[in-house]
């Protein structure tokens, strides 16, 4: 086992840097290649805040993010999230996340609802009055084992579906990730392949799906985690087949485990730039409800993005 995840390590440094040579060769971003888009949008307040730099999380979140990293549930937790998108469209998520011992499954769903749009035609361009049925639907099931102390994997199959009115689209995909801790002050590493899986035929054209990897790392900058006060940077590229490459970097602060602090900025988008957020922590005896926010700075006109999420610790 530990020479396959040796090998996708390898795998992902050599198309890190294949998306390297291509990006530098002039690569055009392609955003129409691929099918069900909305499964590469954040679905964490807390994640979305750090500026996206969220793949070596370690809570019930990292389902969306990096499997490896619901070996760091303690016992059972829980997660809630909306996510209010461009023109009334809006993300909901959950997520449910059980540690035992070296293993550890999820279960996630999450949906997109584009809003209300009423059909219209060349001969009645002001609407039909018929409403159009939009919109994707994504259910996941993961699992995670953490081989030593310092080593983890995960990995996590979703079935999605993608509604356009009159049709629909199904496919089943495979995310996966490691996460390493260096043994060296805090550091670790991460990195995950998502939305893994066969091409889509719709109509007489096949797209691919939306198929995007991190490799990453995590410290603290400052104190240690426990701490009255630590902060905890991220910084990770990503790259999209359809996008090219990205570029997340985020941090976080924490005053006595409670209140946490967040900023961060995604380099290498066409509308997204600044990330801030906040949260607190609630402790209920030996368990605790969390509750996070979001916001995304956007460009050319959008309506900035506002996130929540409402997670719970059992």
């Amino acid at each position: 086992m530990y020479r396959i995840i040796i090998g996708v390590w390898v795998l992902a440094l050599m198309l890190s840097s294949w998306a390297g040579t291509i990006g530098g060769a002039g690569f055009v971003k392609r955003p129409d290649l691929a099918i069900f888009p909305s499964l590469e949008v954040s679905q964490s307040a807390r994640g979305a805040g750090m500026g996206n730099a969220f793949a070596s999380a370690k809570d019930v979140n990292a389902i969306f993010w990096n499997p490896a990293g619901l070996v760091g549930i303690k016992r059972l937790e829980a997660s809630l999230s909306h996510s209010k998108w461009f023109v009334e469209s809006t993300f909901s998520s959950g997520a449910i996340g059980f540690s035992k011992g070296l293993h550890a499954i999820g279960l996630s769903i999450m949906n997109f609802d584009p809003g209300p749009l009423e059909e219209r035609t060349v001969q009645q361009p002001n609407g039909t009055g018929r409403m159009l049925s939009l919109g994707t639907v994504a259910v996941g099931a993961a699992y995670a084992r953490r081989f030593t102390d310092k080593l983890s994997f995960g990995v996590r199959l979703m079935w999605a579906r993608q509604d356009l009115d009159l049709i629909d689209y199904s496919t089943v995909n495979v995310d996966f990730g490691t996460q390493f801790d260096v043994g060296y002050q805090s550091i670790r590493l991460s990195m995950a392949m998502r939305n893994f899986g066969r091409d889509t035929q719709v109509t007489s054209r096949q797209f691919q799906q939306p198929l995007n990897f991190n490799l990453g790392g995590a410290a603290e900058i400052y104190g240690e985690k426990g701490d009255p006060f630590y902060v905890t940077g991220a910084f990770e590229m990503n790259f999209s087949f359809n996008l090219g490459e990205r570029y997340h970097m985020g941090g976080e602060a924490w005053l006595m485990n409670v209140l946490a602090l967040r900023a961060g900025y995604m380099s290498g988008y066409d509308a997204f730039g600044l990330t801030a957020g906040g949260g607190i922590v609630l402790p209920l005896g030996d368990r605790h409800i969390s509750v996070d926010v979001a916001w995304q700075e956007t460009a050319k006109g959008l309506e900035a993005p506002l996130r929540f999420s409402l997670n719970f610790g059992m």
